[in-house]
């Protein structure tokens, strides 16, 4: 059997606590899962990526595009060449000494399908990071709603052990005064001493839990909490059926998306691989302007070009092998994500049920154990038992209280938890 001090904390929290509250103090679970989105590091780093990927897209884009180019040239010649034709006016200047070179050129890709498969590589590679983006905001929520509910449990933990504090010196000073009067024996007194010391230890170990508990939401969500009040209870309904669970939006979960679009940028690494063993057809149009006028005796002129390209190297036949062992390991990535999300679904709504089915049984012992205490206590009152029969039922009362608060946390998070996996975060947010 597992007795730890956060277990007698948690009974005693439950004795203090059983009672629902209409409101808590800490905010609401949607308050810090939408601060996480935007204050979260991950989060930024995945939006930064999205922006990245976006930038990259458009420099593929202008790879597409015709582009513009100009140059000027200054060449000192050491000696000049100058020619004398007959019949002009004026010698003709074939290369100056000073030479001035202005060049406007105008480049137009007309058929490079590789570099148009390249762009629709760089599309893919933003959608996939748009899906990855989604799971680490998925990921991140599931860290909110464990820790967020750890908070309440922690804060709760705190109230109770000062309450149990305070019971603990009361006892004490009954338990002496009981002495002194010679109707208790000093073993009681020993008794209620140590009681006392452990729950001056359960406050000191509550206390970190809280602060911890209370730290750790507030760096993943940069968002303060505030102290809770109140201790979270369960309605104990039932979920819908798991088939309907499993059969919902599953193409929208990011790990889908994710699966999908690797699939998509492995086929499209590979098709880039075949492509680039075409010609590459581009044309250029450039008007040079110069003082090195030469026979033509004109200061401009233009030329047109058009360029057929190929290459060939052993390297694009290694690309293809790379292409084809990339797109093997996409399909069977995607094969294990589809039963990884399927059994995160199946776990979690499993989970929920145990929960329930706990609860329900845990808030009917705690009726009957804190029946027996109740009893056990009144017969010590009266002489009929004795102390340590008041103090078994006391702690057979504090387990079963365990029981109920464990179970209670236990469905509430599952219940986050199956909305999470399943997609459904959006309901989180309405709470």
């Amino acid at each position: 059997m597992r007795s730890t001090w956060f277990g007698r904390m948690v009974a005693t929290a439950a004795l203090a606590l059983l009672v629902p509250s209409s409101a808590l103090a800490l905010q609401p679970l949607a308050t810090f899962l939408a601060g996480t989105k935007e204050n979260n590091p991950d989060a930024r780093v995945a939006d930064a990526t999205i922006h990245q990927r976006e930038a990259e897209v458009d420099l593929a884009r202008a790879r597409l595009l015709p582009s513009f180019a100009a140059r000027g040239v200054l060449t000192h010649n050491q000696y000049e060449a100058v020619a004398q034709l007959p019949g002009a006016s004026a010698p003709l200047v074939i290369i100056p000494q000073n030479q001035l070179d202005a060049f406007l050129v105008l480049d137009v890709p007309i058929a490079d399908l590789s570099q148009f498969s390249r762009y629709d590589t760089q599309k893919i590679q933003l959608a996939l990071s748009r899906a990855t983006q989604g799971l680490t905001h998925r990921q991140l929520s599931e860290r909110v709603v464990r820790s967020y509910y750890l908070v309440i449990a922690t804060s709760a933990l705190r109230q109770a052990t000062d309450k149990s504090l305070a019971l603990s010196e009361q006892n004490l000073g009954l338990v002496k005064d009981r002495v002194a009067a010679g109707v208790a024996p000093p073993l009681d007194l020993e008794r209620a001493t140590a009681n006392l010391e452990r729950a001056r230890q359960d406050v000191a170990d509550a206390e970190l839990a809280r602060v911890l508990a209370t730290r750790s939401l507030a760096t993943i969500t940069r968002v303060t909490p505030e102290p809770p009040t109140a201790f979270p209870e369960d309605d104990l309904h039932e979920e819908t059926a798991l088939a309907i669970w499993l059969g919902q939006g599953k193409e929208s979960l990011p790990e889908y998306k994710i699966a999908e679009n690797e699939a998509k940028l492995a086929d499209a690494t590979r098709r880039t691989a075949n492509l680039a063993y075409l010609p590459a057809l581009s044309a250029q149009a450039q008007e040079r302007f110069t003082n090195a006028t030469g026979f033509t005796g004109r200061v401009s002129s233009y030329t047109l070009s058009a360029t057929l390209s190929f290459r060939f190297d052993l390297g694009l036949l290694a690309q293809q092998d790379v292409a084809k062992a990339q797109a093997a390991a996409t399909a069977a990535r995607a094969d294990g994500t589809k039963r990884n999300v399927e059994d995160a679904i199946v776990e979690a709504w499993h989970r929920t049920g145990t929960g329930i089915a706990k609860a329900r049984a845990a808030r009917a012992q705690v009726k009957a154990a804190d029946s027996a205490a109740r009893i056990a206590q009144d017969r010590y009152s009266s002489g009929a038992s004795t102390q340590l029969d008041v103090t078994q039922a006391q702690r057979d009362a504090f387990a079963a209280n365990v029981a109920r608060i464990q179970a209670e946390l236990d469905v509430t998070q599952a219940r986050a938890i199956l909305r999470i996996a399943a997609g459904k975060s959006s309901e989180l947010m309405q709470k």
